[in-house]
């Protein structure tokens, strides 16, 4: 007489054990497509860049790292937004170039910067809202000696998937730097002279390289 209910109860305890997958699945399937999971996707190539450092050489890194950060930056929107008023007073030609430039060096910056491994880490502290539909992404390097370094990534949604517009480091804006020094060359000399410094910049890494 017991059997019907033991089989009843196991059959109740699956139906609910399947239940909590079929939620847990469900749940997930957001986390893949958020603003956390870019970072974590940038991130997490750099550390391999990193740990590849010196023994794969700078043009490994800039393999690897080209297409990552090419998916999770807007680099395009970060460029039109250090430029700011002055974007609208450039021709199509002027635009794309200073994009390709702005692009090009990006990525080289990436890969030389991130060349040796220390047993680093990265960890994600919390996800927030920001105004204009934005989210902001508060993370920490944790070094060998256990310092941290502080990476707040501003991220905005252009279509369907999120996309870095800033990276706040340790207080510091990026995007607040580069205005400031792209502005300083622009008033004094122009687009022409911006693209020239840019590609000034790459040419400088990629000669400390060999």
């Amino acid at each position: 007489m017991k059997l019907p209910n033991t089989i009843s109860s196991i059959i109740k305890l699956l139906l609910v054990a399947m239940l909590l997958m079929a939620t847990g699945l469900r749940a997930e399937s957001p986390e893949n497509g958020s603003a956390e999971r870019v970072v974590i996707t940038l991130q997490d190539a750099l550390i391999q860049a990193m740990q590849q450092g010196q023994k794969a050489g700078y043009g490994s890194r800039l393999k690897l790292l080209t297409p990552v950060i090419q998916q999770t930056h807007d680099l395009a929107v970060i460029i039109r937004s250090v430029l700011g008023a002055h974007w609208v007073k450039l021709d199509s030609g002027q635009q794309q170039a200073i994009i390709q430039a702005f692009q090009t060096n990006s990525v080289a910056t990436y890969a030389d910067r991130f060349n040796q491994y220390d047993g680093e880490q990265f960890r994600i502290l919390e996800q927030t809202q920001l105004p204009r539909g934005r989210v902001l992404v508060r993370s920490q390097l944790v070094k060998a000696d256990n310092g941290t370094v502080n990476f707040d990534y501003v991220l905005h949604k252009p279509g369907e998937s999120w996309r870095i517009i800033n990276i706040v480091v340790d207080g510091v804006s990026d995007l607040a730097l580069k205005r400031a020094e792209y502005s300083a060359v622009l008033h004094e000399n122009g687009i022409n002279a911006l693209i020239d410094m840019l590609n000034q910049k790459t040419s400088h890494i990629e000669q400390n390289q060999k």
